[in-house]
């Protein structure tokens, strides 16, 4: 009987590492499947969703009209984190200088930049957010707005922008939520990132809905 209830054990022992060992290394291989990281959440957005997103996100931000006048360039492409490896990956929303004629540049020696800075108006930050977040919502993926770089002229002086300041206008009384992050003031050029993968209603919990 001591026998019989050894090899039983010993079975048991035997199945319950390898459940185990199957979980731990779906884990590490799903991410590794998709080019991603092996330490990423295996059940977050893959590069496939990404990419899927990436044309709605474009198509509604054209639409609003918020580059309209070609002051500023606004490309939806892919954005990540970096754990050993790309993680974390969303969709990145960069609002870029593309033609500052007549602008002045800010004064923001608190970022140590080296290249002039213009700051984006609150306007252009509330209709990107306006038509990205809710499409980012439907495809279940996380959008960030984020300052981008541009030139001068085609082969000139890099430039780049300044999210802070509109961020601060937008944001700066609300009280912080659970469907989005942002970063303003001293040190910072200003982002805004909702997590639209796995919460809804976030336009309206940023009071733009």
């Amino acid at each position: 009987m001591s026998r019989s209830r050894s090899a039983i054990r010993g079975a048991l022992t035997a199945a319950l590492a390898g459940l185990v060992a199957v979980t731990l290394s779906g884990c590490f291989v799903i991410p590794l499947v998709d080019g991603r990281s092996p330490f990423d959440d295996p059940f977050g957005s893959s590069k496939s969703d990404i990419e899927s997103a990436i044309p709605p996100i474009q198509a509604a931000i054209d639409a609003s009209g918020a580059a309209d006048g070609g002051m500023w360039r606004i490309v939806a492409e892919r954005g990540s984190d970096n754990c050993e490896g790309p993680c974390k990956l969303r969709v990145d929303v960069t609002i870029g200088p593309a033609d500052m004629t007549g602008q002045d540049a800010v004064d923001r020696p608190d970022l140590y930049n080296r290249y002039p800075t213009y700051a984006v108006p609150e306007d252009i930050l509330r209709q990107v957010l306006v038509a990205a977040v809710p499409v980012a919502e439907q495809n279940r993926v996380d959008v960030s707005v984020v300052p981008g770089y541009g030139e001068l002229s085609p082969g000139g002086s890099t430039v780049s922008a300044d999210l802070s300041g509109a961020v601060e206008a937008l944001f700066a009384s609300r009280s912080r939520g659970e469907g989005y992050t942002t970063r303003f003031g001293e040190g910072e050029d200003g982002e805004v990132e909702a997590f639209t993968r796995t919460k809804t209603g976030v336009l309206e919990e940023m009071g733009l809905g």
